[in-house]
């Protein structure tokens, strides 16, 4: 009992850093939005903030990444935290676009120290999947919690007002992100991530699939728009969806290590590229439901398992943290793609998108992923060396 009580600082950190790490994503149709009811921008000038916003997070992970296990997560975490909201508030203020980009590069960079030091925080867990998991189901109930106020916002203090609410969000969590500690350091080193057996696979992959699925996510709330649904139906329906998603996330926590990570990483994306069609698609309230529904249960079952994956091949948190920085890069680029679609063919596009790049993903990527993860799970090779064979 002890134990599980002295897991509850590091289990309360993970969920507040993993709900502030997807704040981008999740309420980048909300943040598009009001940019474009808001500022007057036009749907490209939305996926070039969403493209910098997010791409600046994917560029902060990535060049955190090779040394992620050398700084205590705490307050790499807190200090992500502080820069966010300060940016966050900056674009409640600014007018024009040129601010605008400034600040969503400044809120992406804070987000992605966020998001770095919580996988990292959590790689060295006894069960990353399920740590993972957990924290990924408080993630969503952090964020729904913040849809449902983000309406009020809007309307209280205009249409940016979800970034003053954004920025609000950012202070109060900094006390509890002290619940990260370091992860201990072994007595060897990994391998160089580029020299891990199956990364470049699961980056590929996982990349692939962010980019398919942002660009149909990130205009979203466009789609609902495009198919005359009332503005509370949609963020109805957009909130529902993330908070359906904790089944996905339940399901990976529950199952762990019980079920094959490959047939887990293969349900994951097969759904996710259906449900992608399924949105893109949609003709009325119940398809459009129901596609963001199976977005995200399929999204939260995958993602734990991909970064569960990440921690297999790598304890340090060096893979897991270069992976959220590649599946956020692709992200920003599927949101850019997104919006240069939208403007030039329609919404349904994204959806078309969102599958292909989960099949990409899944052709390409995971055979070399698998051949890794059956060599190690066979115990035979070791993925770690001394620092002289480093």
């Amino acid at each position: 009992m002890s134990e599980s009580w002295n897991k509850l600082p590091l289990i309360a950190a993970v969920c507040i850093g993993m709900g502030l790490a997807h704040l981008v994503s999740s309420t980048m149709p909300f943040q598009i939005g009001a940019l474009i009811d808001g500022s007057g921008r036009t749907p490209s000038q939305g996926g070039l903030f969403a493209l910098l916003e997010v791409g600046a997070l994917a560029g902060a992970m990535i060049l955190i990444s090779p040394s992620i296990d050398r700084v205590p997560p705490r307050w790499l975490a807190g200090g992500g935290a502080l820069l966010a909201a300060a940016a966050s508030g900056g674009l409640f203020l600014a007018h024009s676009f040129a601010w605008q980009l400034l600040f969503s590069v400044l809120i992406g960079c804070g987000y992605g120290v966020v998001f770095a030091a919580t996988i990292a925080g959590a790689a060295a867990a006894a069960e990353p999947d399920r740590m993972y998991a957990i924290g990924n189901g408080g993630a969503l109930l952090l964020v729904v919690g913040l849809m449902q106020v983000l309406p009020s916002a809007g309307h209280r203090f205009g249409a940016l007002g979800i970034f003053l609410a954004m920025s609000m969000l950012s202070v109060v969590s900094v006390p509890l992100l002290a619940g990260f500690t370091r992860a201990k350091r072994t007595e060897q080193i990994r391998l160089r991530v580029s020299r891990t057996p199956g990364v470049p696979g699961l980056l590929f992959s996982w990349a692939a699939f962010s980019t398919g699925t942002g660009s149909l996510y990130a205009f979203s709330e466009r789609i609902g728009v495009s198919i005359q649904l009332t503005p509370g139906a949609i963020a109805t329906a957009l909130s529902a969806g993330v908070f359906v998603g904790l089944l996905g996330t339940l399901a990976a926590a529950v199952l762990g290590r019980k079920v094959n990570r490959e047939w887990a990483l293969i349900i994951g994306m097969c759904g996710s590229g259906l449900s992608c069609l399924l949105l893109g698609f949609a003709s009325n309230l119940a398809l459009f439901a129901l596609g963001v529904c199976g977005y995200w249960i399929f999204y939260m079952f995958l993602y734990s398992y991909l970064l569960g994956t990440a921690a297999a091949l790598d304890p340090s948190g060096r893979v897991g943290t270069l992976g959220g920085g590649c599946e956020r890069l692709g992200y920003a680029l599927g949101a850019g793609l997104g919006g240069v679609l939208a403007e030039r063919t329609t919404y349904s596009a994204t959806g078309m998108l969102g599958f292909i790049g989960c099949a990409v993903g899944m052709t390409l990527g995971f055979p070399s992923l698998f051949k890794a993860l059956r060599k190690l799970g066979s115990g035979r090779g070791d993925l770690r060396v001394t620092h002289e064979q480093r």
